[in-house]
């Protein structure tokens, strides 16, 4: 009788143990993952940030050309910036010349 009983107190402890260290394993496996969590986050808001939302900017203006302020040349421009890139269009009138449209493509260098 007191030998049954030794020996299922005996699984009970093996069981328990059994538990105990995969208990461990899981604990191991999220305090791997936790502290790895900042870093994935890190990471998570550079890609965000590094996509901006575009800006829509529109102007309206007017320029001599060839220091002839009697013949000025009215422009107006739209363009998309994003983070280092603009791109746009700008349409240009003047008195004396048909008016045209000019694509433009800027990188931003600092």
């Amino acid at each position: 009788m007191c030998k049954q009983k030794l020996i299922l107190k005996d699984e009970e402890i093996k069981n328990l143990q059994e538990q105990n260290d995969e208990l461990s394993e899981i604990i191991k496996i999220k305090d791997s993952i936790l502290s790895k969590k900042d870093e994935i986050i890190t990471i998570q808001d550079k890609a965000i940030g590094w996509w901006k939302k575009p800006k829509l900017n529109g102007y309206i203006g007017a320029r001599a050309i060839n220091s002839n302020i009697a013949a000025p040349c009215l422009s107006a421009t739209a363009v998309l910036s994003f983070n280092k890139i603009s791109t746009g269009v700008q349409y240009i009138m003047q008195p004396n010349n048909p008016s045209t449209y000019v694509v433009i493509v800027e990188y931003k260098l600092f």
